[in-house]
């Protein structure tokens, strides 16, 4: 897949509104979370070591390569025998509060709040040229394949197509049905762990 093989997006929204709401909500966020992402570094640096902050490389709009962050949640040796390793990795996990971090890859223009799902690169490159169409667009914190496939187990062919279905549809009316039903989404799963 050739890294400029994707049109950018057409409407309006998409090439400036879009961007710019992103960087704006996504700092005033990162702000506001920060304390809280602190914490939760502080945790996972005691509970699983270091580094506290995983940065695990994705692919970006037009394939490009950025490190996403999330907060650690896993330990290279067995848990203690209380199971109190995992159990704060199951916290962070059914809440998603390990990727608040990744507001500042909002911030840094690396992901929007709303988009396809990031992808692992070699992933990516596996994507035939009809699936590449969703690397038109930055990743998202959240989207349709996050909503509706959240840990189903679900084909990878199958969200593939909820990211698609994201793009050609594209819209800041579509965006803020997305985040809205985000948080209840996240309250669900966390409920049911």
């Amino acid at each position: 897949m050739e890294a400029d093989a994707n049109p950018a997006p057409a409407s309006a929204y998409a090439r400036l509104g879009k961007p710019i709401l992103d960087r704006i909500v996504g700092l005033i966020l990162a702000i506001l979370t920060l304390p809280v992402v602190l914490v939760l570094l502080l945790m996972a640096w005691v509970a699983f070591g270091w580094p506290p902050l995983q940065r695990a490389p994705r692919a970006g709009r037009n394939a490009g390569r950025f490190n996403l962050y999330r907060v650690n949640t896993r330990k290279d040796y067995q848990t203690d025998l209380r199971g109190r390793h995992l159990r704060l990795s199951r916290l962070l996990r059914s809440t998603s509060l390990d990727e608040l971090p990744q507001l500042w890859n909002v911030v840094l223009g690396h992901m929007s709040l709303v988009g396809p799902r990031p992808l692992d690169p070699a992933m990516a490159l596996q994507l035939d040229d009809e699936a590449s169409i969703r690397h038109s667009v930055r990743p998202g914190l959240t989207g349709l394949w996050q909503l509706r496939a959240r840990g189903d187990g679900r084909h990878l062919m199958d969200n593939l197509s909820l990211d698609l279905k994201y793009v050609e549809d594209m819209s800041f009316w579509k965006d803020l049905g997305i985040l809205a039903r985000t948080v209840p989404t996240v309250f669900r799963h966390r409920e049911s762990v």
